[in-house]
């Protein structure tokens, strides 16, 4: 299956709803905050494999432009959950939406809303149509649907066309539709 690739422009449109933070993938997995506006630089570096991205759902007046289902399975066959990951994607279609394997034990199906909506209802949204379906055993991000001062950034989603710190396998976007 042919892969879809997006250029760093449009990985910070999509993907970029809160540009004043970003986290780097550490070589053991983890993710740190880094607490500076994101570049196209530091996108280009993402592309290359240099370093691995994630983004913040979650902005800090509550709104989001994305919310992501993450599908994980066994490491050694992602490839079991790729039918499960196809019906999920389907299930949103009349959303904006992208079907991206994550690089290592799975598949991100990620929503995207034109213009940004309230973070609690996107939640509601994707865990009622999950729900559904039998699988709201996933994990769905946005899974806060505020800030506050313990919790200053939310949680964050790799970016797809990354290269996995631990895998050392790259994310490919394998379904994109409704842009």
């Amino acid at each position: 299956m042919a892969s879809i690739v997006l250029s760093a422009e449009q990985l910070m449109e999509l993907f970029f709803h809160r540009k004043d933070v970003f986290a780097k993938q550490q070589s053991n997995g983890a993710y740190f905050p880094t607490k500076r506006p994101i570049t196209l630089a530091d996108i280009e570096k993402h592309l290359t494999g240099e370093i691995t991205i994630g983004a913040y759902c979650l902005n800090t007046d509550s709104t989001i432009k994305w919310a992501c289902t993450d599908i994980d399975g066994d490491e050694t066959q992602p490839e079991i959950l790729y039918p499960e990951a196809v019906a999920i994607y389907n299930a949103f279609y009349d959303f904006p939406r992208m079907l991206e394997f994550s690089g290592r034990k799975g598949y991100h199906i990620w929503i995207f809303f034109f213009p940004k909506i309230q973070a609690e209802y996107a939640q509601k949204l994707v865990k009622a149509r999950l729900n559904r379906m039998g699988l709201n055993r996933h994990e769905v991000f946005p899974k806060q649907t505020e800030l506050n001062a313990t919790r200053k950034y939310g949680n964050l989603v790799k970016i797809p066309q990354a290269t996995h710190k631990v895998s050392g396998k790259k994310s490919i976007i394998l379904k994109m539709e409704g842009f």
